[in-house]
C-alpha cells in the first residue's frame, strides 16, 4: 500500500525511478529493518537491494519487493542499479540528497547510464500521516513516558545527581516495555535547565531547583517525546511567573490546533504570548515538530512552515523559555490532529508541580 502510494506520487511528478537510502524511509515503505539496504522504485518495479547478511530477513520482511542480493566484493551499488533498470527507459534517477554520502553520489554519477537529480521528500510526506497501527504504537510509547514520569517524580530529592535521576527514568522506561529510548534523555537542574538540549551531569539537586525532563520511549520503532519542568521544593514568585508564561503560550497554541492551520501560524500564536511577556529575550526558536519513526519529522512547527496540518498527523507542541543563570522551562506534548481539533497523546500534568524537598 505504501509503495503503491509512493509510485502514484512519483507518477504525478514524472519521476521515472527513485533510490531510497534513508533507513527509516526504507523501513516505512518496505518493512525492512536491517542496517544495510537500498530501495529502488520505478513505475513498475520495487527492488530491495541488500547483501547475504540480510537476505533471509529481507525475504521475510519485504513481501512487496523483489529481493536482490548484491555481492559487494564484485558489484557496486550503481552497477547493480544499472543492471536492474536496463530494460526500462530511465533517463533520470531521483535521489534522497539528504540521505546519501558524497562518495555514493559521485559513484552514481559516474557509473549510471542516466542522470541523477534531487527528489522531493515524498516518503516523509507519506510518513507524516499515521495509520491506526502507527497511532497505537505512538499511544503506547506516550503511555510509557507518562507512567515512567509519575513513578520517578516522588523519588527526586536533594543530593541526587542529574545522571542518577536520568538512569532511574531510563530503567523504568525499559521496564514498562519500551524497545529503546526515543532519544538520549535530557534531565537538567537549576541554572543548567536553560540548556535546551544539555546532557545530564553529576550536578546534585538543590532545594528550589528547576528540574527539566525531556525524554521518550520507542515502541516498534515509533517514538514519544515529552518534556515537563518541575520545582524541587517551593517555587518562588518569579519561578511561578516564568513557568506560567510558557504554559500560557502552549495553551494558546493548543487552542488553535485544527486541520488546515499551519506550523507557521501556530508558532506565531505561541511566540506572540512569549514576546509580550517580561521574558521576551529568552524565547526558544520554534514550536515543535512531527514525530514518528524519527524524532523530528515533517512537518516542522516553526516560522516559515506553510504545510497545513491534516487529520492523523502527530506533532509536538513545545514552547520554551531559557534564561541563562536562572533556568529554563519547556512544556512539551505529543498530539494527533483529528477531524475537528486534536487529541493529546501525553497526559502528564502540565500545571507546575512542586515536589517535596
Amino acid at each position: 500500500m505504501r509503495l503503491a502510494k509512493l509510485q502514484q506520487m512519483m507518477s504525478s511528478l514524472s519521476y521515472q525511478a527513485m533510490l531510497i537510502t534513508d533507513p527509516i524511509n526504507i523501513r516505512y515503505l518496505s518493512g525492512f529493518s536491517g542496517s544495510a539496504g537500498s530501495l529502488l522504485i520505478s513505475a513498475q518495479q520495487r527492488y530491495l537491494i541488500t547483501d547475504y547478511r540480510y537476505l533471509e530477513q529481507a525475504r521475510l520482511e519485504c513481501p512487496d519487493c523483489q529481493i536482490i542480493c548484491r555481492d559487494r566484493s564484485v558489484q557496486s551499488l550503481p552497477q547493480c542499479i544499472a543492471t536492474l533498470l536496463q530494460h526500462e527507459v530511465i533517463s533520470c534517477l531521483q535521489l534522497e540528497y539528504n540521505h546519501i554520502s558524497v562518495e555514493l553520489f559521485i559513484q552514481l554519477q559516474q557509473e549510471l547510464p542516466c542522470t541523477v537529480s534531487a527528489s522531493r521528500n515524498l516518503p516523509e510526506q507519506l510518513r507524516a500521516i499515521k495509520d491506526t497501527t502507527e497511532l497505537a504504537c505512538l499511544r503506547q510509547a506516550a503511555w510509557i513516558g507518562d507512567t515512567a514520569l509519575a513513578w520517578l517524580l516522588p523519588q527526586l530529592q536533594v543530593g541526587m545527581t542529574e545522571r542518577d535521576a536520568a538512569n532511574l527514568l531510563q530503567q523504568k522506561i525499559y521496564a514498562l516495555g519500551a524497545d529503546e529510548l526515543a532519544f538520549p534523555t535530557i534531565l537538567l537542574s537549576g541554572a543548567r535547565s536553560a540548556l535546551p538540549h544539555g546532557k545530564p551531569s553529576l550536578r546534585c539537586f538543590e532545594k528550589g531547583d528547576w528540574i527539566l525532563l525531556d525524554f521518550g520511549a520507542r515502541v516498534e520503532g515509533y517514538r514519544s517525546d515529552m518534556t515537563r519542568t518541575v520545582i524541587l521544593g517551593e517555587a518562588s514568585n518569579e519561578q511561578q511567573q516564568f513557568y506560567h508564561t510558557v504554559l500560557t503560550a502552549q495553551q494558546a497554541a493548543l487552542a488553535a490546533v485544527k486541520p488546515g492551520i499551519t506550523g507557521h501560524q501556530l508558532d506565531q500564536i505561541a511566540q506572540s504570548v512569549l514576546a509580550q511577556s517580561p521574558y521576551a529575550a529568552y524565547v526558544g526558536e520554534g514550536l515543535g515538530h512531527g514525530v514518528g519513526l524519527a524524532l523530528h519529522e515533517f512537518p516542522l512547527m516553526r516560522r516559515g512552515c506553510q504545510v497545513p496540518l491534516v487529520a492523523d498527523m502527530v506533532v509536538t507542541i513545545e514552547p520554551g523559555l531559557y534564561r541563562p543563570g536562572f533556568g529554563g522551562v519547556r512544556i512539551e506534548d505529543d498530539i494527533v490532529i483529528t477531524q475537528h481539533g486534536y487529541e493529546l497523546l501525553t497526559h502528564s500534568p502540565r500545571q507546575l508541580q512542586q515536589l517535596p524537598a
